[in-house]
């Protein structure tokens, strides 16, 4: 009876906190790998659209990109600054042409995203590029621009 009572607690307290899940789904099906570019890229982008504050944002980019992004201050800041569109509602997803074939010996990327939502009742997307480099084994956000000059 002891047993299967610490059993049942290991169990709970295993399934409970025994799992990360950052709440990004990312990909088909929310199974892309969060070692790569397209991961990094998707997770800056929900950090400053959905996020209260810059810290989970600044901690996905380069120091001097990150420098730029927290003079802003407020992710509504650098949502009008650098990706130069707002949203009060977004969904992101890469762009399927946007993704590299191989990442494991490439030290830079450019990923597109598609973002897509509502801003003061009106339904707005766009195309970003989000370049990255890879540093100490991690990709990190060097720069945002748009994918399709104007």
């Amino acid at each position: 009876m002891r047993i299967s009572c610490i059993f049942l607690i290991f169990a709970v307290v295993f399934t409970t906190f025994g799992c990360k899940d950052d709440g990004l789904r990312a990909g088909r099906y929310g199974m892309m790998s969060d070692g790569t570019p397209q991961y990094t890229a998707l997770k800056f982008t929900k950090a400053i659209y959905k996020e209260k504050d810059l810290a989970p944002a600044l901690e996905l980019t380069t120091a001097r990109f990150g420098k730029v992004v927290a003079s802003y201050h407020t992710p509504r800041n650098v949502q009008r600054q650098i990706f130069n569109v707002r949203f009060d509602e977004v969904e992101a997803e890469i762009v399927a042409g946007g993704t590299l074939l191989s990442t494991d010996t490439r030290d830079d990327a450019e990923i597109e995203i598609k973002l897509d939502g509502n801003y003061l009742g009106e339904r707005k997307w766009d195309l970003k590029t989000i370049k990255l480099l890879k540093e100490n084994g991690n990709w990190k956000v060097a720069a945002v621009r748009e994918s399709v000059p104007q």
